[in-house]
């Protein structure tokens, strides 16, 4: 089979590796699609110490059933499904304190940017009735962002910003519209992006030529929004967004960020608006439930960009570019 195997800053490889075979309790997916990720941006930079090369890539991915090991029963040959990367060790302190996602022995099984995965059976979701395999690529990026909704507890009827409106942004607010906002307002540049966001249903605002502050005021009179999602990561959005943000209102940081950068956040703000920020780290115990919000939600907006495998490098500077939205490789 082909592989994207990322081999350090800039070198990614399309290879010739074996076709696995599944133990007892595992089972083959041959791959259908796969996401390109803003971690898959800083893998390919050597910004983001995830694993060591060489490796193959790509974390968000879709497939039919191949093959299953004599052991697994929840899924045959011919499902479809979605994959959810990685397996906690169960046995650490912090997966015993049930907070699986800072597991200090995280296991991650190679990549979807292949032609086929061989993955444990916990791993494997199948899709709801009707769900294409295409949205199911967009399972494993919404069971973060539902981390970081279920983080921000939104009150019900309340207004909300999201910064950023790529695929993240859009997939969170999404489901924030979903779980009790009233009013959602996405602040995005790229044109083509805020096209997507009204299409979803949300007052999409460009900050460059617009007066963001201005119409939060005019929306919330004048108190600003009580959740400001960061979907970018970029340090000048977490100021933005303390800022903005109501007084003991909650920012919730869920972009990945240059590890590098830094944030000037004034204390006293904090103190005298009385703030809450938090960050969202993985999807710790939501992937089968954003698996089932597939159907629910409005995301064929948010496909439409697609590169064969061998183009998988080209992928990734597509999406650092600012193109599309969630760009899928397909083997």
């Amino acid at each position: 089979m082909l592989s994207a195997v990322w081999h350090g800053v800039e070198d990614l490889r399309i290879e010739m590796r074996p076709v696995p075979s599944p133990a007892d309790d595992e089972v083959v997916v041959k791959v259908h699609a796969c996401g390109i990720c803003g971690t898959d941006v800083h893998i390919l930079e050597g910004k983001f110490p995830v694993y060591d090369p060489p490796r193959v890539i790509g974390h968000e991915y879709t497939g039919t059933v191949a093959a299953v090991g004599k052991g697994v029963t929840h899924v045959k040959e011919g499902d479809a499904v979605a994959v959810e990367p990685g397996l906690c060790c169960g046995k650490c302190f912090f997966c015993r304190e049930a907070k699986e996602n800072m597991c200090v022995n995280r296991f991650l099984h190679p990549g979807g940017m292949s032609e086929y995965t061989c993955v444990t059976d916990r791993l494997v979701h199948k899709l709801p009735e009707g769900v294409s395999l295409d949205v199911g690529a967009l399972a494993e990026p919404l069971a973060c962002c539902l981390r970081a909704v279920d983080m921000a507890e939104l009150p019900s009827g309340c207004a909300v910003l999201v910064l950023g409106g790529g695929s993240v942004g859009l997939l969170t607010a999404s489901l924030a519209a979903h779980s009790g906002a009233a009013q959602v307002i996405v602040s995005e540049p790229l044109a083509h992006r805020r096209a997507a966001a009204k299409e979803m249903g949300f007052l999409a605002v460009n900050p460059k030529t617009e007066d963001l502050p201005g119409i939060l005021k005019d929306r919330t009179n004048g108190h600003g929004p009580e959740v400001v999602f960061d979907c970018v990561g970029h340090p000048r959005l977490l100021e933005q967004a303390v800022e903005l943000v109501q007084k003991r209102g909650t920012v919730l940081e869920v972009g990945v960020a240059d590890p590098d950068l830094s944030a000037s956040i004034s204390p006293y703000k904090l103190f005298a608006k009385e703030l809450t920020i938090k960050a969202s780290y993985m999807r710790p115990y939501t992937f089968a439930r954003a698996v089932r919000w597939l159907p629910v939600l409005n995301l064929r907006p948010l496909l439409g960009l697609e590169f064969p495998l061998g183009e998988a490098k080209q992928a990734i500077h597509s999406l650092r570019e600012g193109k599309g939205l969630k760009i899928l490789v397909k083997p």
